[in-house]
């Protein structure tokens, strides 16, 4: 079953056609790398996928529903189908972790303060962060902060997780820590959509990998498949360039 279905998908800004009639299914379980270069579409994609920008044609299906900018009930729906995690971890400064992680499961799911805290601990405890609760970001490695951001985007319990580049913003060092985080999620089978450019990890921990360039989707097909023999002379050109 697609958990996320996004089908003849066109967005511009301004003059610039950014995404060109993209097509792109995910199933329940499935881990989806999303690679190419800068300028390719990726994020935008993912921005699209996440109701962060609207579409100018085309249709999306989240979790079995349709989406409606028109309709605020369908839309807040939807929005409760899927976790985000961010390039450069957007968690609120004057926020603890433990109440990054709880907001909005008290305000806007109406959860009890002790259902939200068991949840909380429970995630930290899985990111290895279980004596970080009352820490503030601003006392946490950039790697750490990435795992918190994780953590909220799991509270939810959501259908399918997407990821935006997450160690963009990391040195080496810290990046093995998160990559090891959505290494063991791949393993629960959580379904996820992974915008990275880090070839060795899309390669081994993906199901499939869609190259994109130009706003259009080049070649797609199983990770292995694809980051060792690709077919395409555009995705050749561009994993020798960056040393795959």
């Amino acid at each position: 079953m697609s958990v996320l279905e996004m089908n003849d998908i066109h967005k511009s800004f301004d003059d610039l056609q950014v995404l060109k009639g993209i097509t792109l299914h995910v199933d329940e379980g499935e881990v989806v790398a999303v690679i190419g270069p800068s300028g390719g579409g990726k994020s935008t994609l993912l921005r699209c996928a996440t109701t962060l920008e609207t579409i100018d044609e085309g249709s999306i299906r989240i979790g079995g529903i349709d989406l409606d900018y028109k309709n605020k009930k369908t839309l807040a729906a939807i929005r409760d189908k899927f976790g985000l995690v961010f390039q450069n971890f957007n968690l609120f400064p004057h926020f603890s972790v433990r109440r990054n992680i709880t907001e909005a499961l008290i305000s806007v799911h109406k959860m009890s303060k002790d259902e939200a805290n068991s949840i909380c601990d429970s995630l930290l405890d899985k990111m290895g962060l279980a004596e970080k609760g009352n820490a503030y970001p601003c006392n946490l490695s950039g790697g750490q902060q990435q795992r918190v951001s994780i953590a909220r985007a799991l509270a939810t319990n959501p259908e399918i997780l997407f990821f935006d580049e997450p160690t963009s913003a990391l040195d080496p060092e810290l990046t093995a820590g998160v990559l090891n985080v959505i290494r063991d999620l791949a393993k629960e089978k959580m379904t996820m959509v992974i915008v990275t450019h880090e070839m060795n990890f899309a390669r081994d921990v993906a199901d499939r990998i869609v190259f994109m360039d130009h706003g259009v989707i080049v070649e797609e097909g199983p990770a292995s498949e694809v980051i060792n023999n690709p077919r395409n002379e555009r995705t050749k050109a561009f994993l020798s360039g960056i040393g795959s």
